[in-house]
């Protein structure tokens, strides 16, 4: 009897000690991290746990955790076969361009552009308008930036200026990428697809209507400048060649005449533009026949001047016609005393865009061939690296070459032919074009550098902050000689 209790407490104590053995899994489950519980170990556990304690919150918790991992085990299965069934997209490209854009917001563009044509001009006007808030948003976290806090911490203010940094570079990548489409939506208004990349030796491209490119881009003052400069590029030989005529020339050449054709896009362009605006507000300068007139009369004027009667006999007309030369004629003076013009005279002082460009003086001359943007010129650049290939390493296996020849080189004959021999030899990359596509390659530079200056103009007037000033006027890459 005195055992009795002894026995019965040691049984308590069993029964207790297994209870606690039972609930002891399940109470542990409760305090694991989320990470852990959601795992397929915790729930077997809770599982357990539940089952064999019945608690209410044991058994209201391990369904919802078996159900959660449940749902990710499935998600995670569905994504490994979508990724092996399904491989990734490629990122959108501009159709009809060598070159791909390097933002979101030029992908989006390319998307737009081939996808919903219609809606690209809307799509341009949001973009860019995303990029002046968040300019406008940069500017104002830049002016409220504690001067005195960040010359204690070094380390943030120069992290702070890295993140503008690197959002500045965003910026101007965006900002090329939507010139660029602006580009090419041009190109393909006309009818007319880029050039493909001229990876080949050997380069057969189907035949495209030259007169879109010319007649479809360029005023008709400017059209005879840009047939001048096509015959300048070519040489008098292509203009009577047959079309289908190969010519065979070296990469760097090619790229060379690409670049400048660019260039001179661009310059033609800001000089037709300031040429139609002088002769809208009738400030053009006399051509040289009217200019030469203009200095007789005033030199016969001048011979009648030696007396008052002979001053005053001359009239108000001859006065008027030296004082004050019309854009379009000579002015003479009615019976009112009105200017009006002589009729016969109208027309005699009609200036050309040529003549109006040689009145140009030298500081005129590179200001208007001046590239403003950081952003035209890189596209330059990209532009003709697409097609081409890297104009540096172009140019430096082109001196190589000309340096195994041995002798230096001292007049411009001698390096043509030096050039020639190179060329001909196979030395360094060439081409083979007809004299076709030739003529294609030079009018599509000259129009990528007039809608060049058109994507420019209407970024600039969104909001010139976009754009990135350029110092001084660049040099059409890749030139020999230039030191590229």
């Amino acid at each position: 009897r005195e055992c009795t209790p002894h026995r019965s407490v040691s049984r308590e104590i069993a029964t207790t000690q297994m209870f606690l053995s039972a609930l002891a899994p399940a109470a542990a489950s409760l305090f694991t991290p989320a990470a852990t519980r959601d795992a397929p170990k915790a729930t077997n556990v809770v599982r357990g746990g539940a089952h064999f304690s019945g608690g209410r919150h044991a058994a209201s918790f391990a369904p919802r955790r078996s159900r959660r991992g449940a749902v990710k085990v499935a998600a995670a299965k569905g994504s490994d076969s979508d990724s092996s069934s399904n491989p990734k997209r490629p990122d959108p490209t501009f159709q009809g361009a060598p070159m791909s854009p390097d933002s979101g917001h030029g992908q989006m563009l390319a998307h737009v552009l081939d996808a919903e044509p219609q809606l690209f001009e809307a799509a341009v006007e949001a973009t860019l308008d995303r990029m002046i808030d968040e300019l406008d948003q940069q500017e104002q976290s830049a002016g409220s930036v504690d001067v005195s806090q960040d010359e204690q911490d070094k380390g943030g203010m120069v992290l702070f200026r890295r993140i503008e940094q690197m959002r500045a570079l965003e910026r101007r990548s965006g900002v090329q990428d939507v010139m660029y489409a602006n580009i090419l939506q041009k190109f393909l208004s006309i009818g007319v697809d880029m050039l493909p990349p001229l990876d080949d030796e050997d380069v057969l491209l189907r035949g495209v209507d030259l007169t879109k490119l010319t007649s479809g881009v360029h005023s008709v003052e400017a059209l005879e400048m840009v047939k001048e400069h096509l015959m300048g590029m070519l040489g008098p030989q292509a203009s009577n060649a047959y079309s289908n005529t190969l010519v065979r020339m070296s990469k760097l050449q090619c790229a060379q005449m690409y670049a400048a054709s660019i260039m001179f896009g661009y310059f033609l362009r800001k000089a037709d533009k300031r040429f139609k605006l002088d002769r809208a507000m009738g400030t053009l300068p006399m051509n040289p026949m009217d200019s030469a007139k203009a200095l007789e009369e005033l030199f016969n004027s001048a011979s009648a001047m030696d007396s008052m009667d002979e001053a005053d006999g001359a009239g108000v007309g001859g006065f008027a016609n030296s004082e004050f030369p019309g854009a379009s004629g000579v002015f003479d003076v009615d019976e009112k005393g009105n200017a009006t013009e002589d009729a016969s005279k109208a027309g005699s002082n009609t200036l050309t865009l040529r003549q109006y460009i040689q009145s140009f003086d030298q500081d005129a001359l590179a200001e208007t061939a001046r590239i403003v943007s950081m952003e035209g010129v890189t596209l330059a650049e990209r532009q003709t690296g697409a097609l081409f290939g890297s104009i540096e390493d172009l140019a430096m296996e082109m001196q190589r070459a000309l340096e195994e020849g041995g002798e230096p080189i001292t007049s411009p004959d001698q390096l043509m032919s030096r050039v020639q021999d190179v060329v001909g030899g196979g030395k360094v990359k060439t081409l083979t074009l007809p004299v076709a596509t030739q003529r294609r390659v030079v009018l599509e530079a000259v129009a990528f550098g007039t809608f060049l200056r058109d994507a420019e103009t209407y970024v600039d007037t969104r909001d010139g902050r976009l754009l990135t000033p350029v110092s001084r006027g660049p040099e059409p890459p890749g030139l020999i000689g230039s030191g590229a």
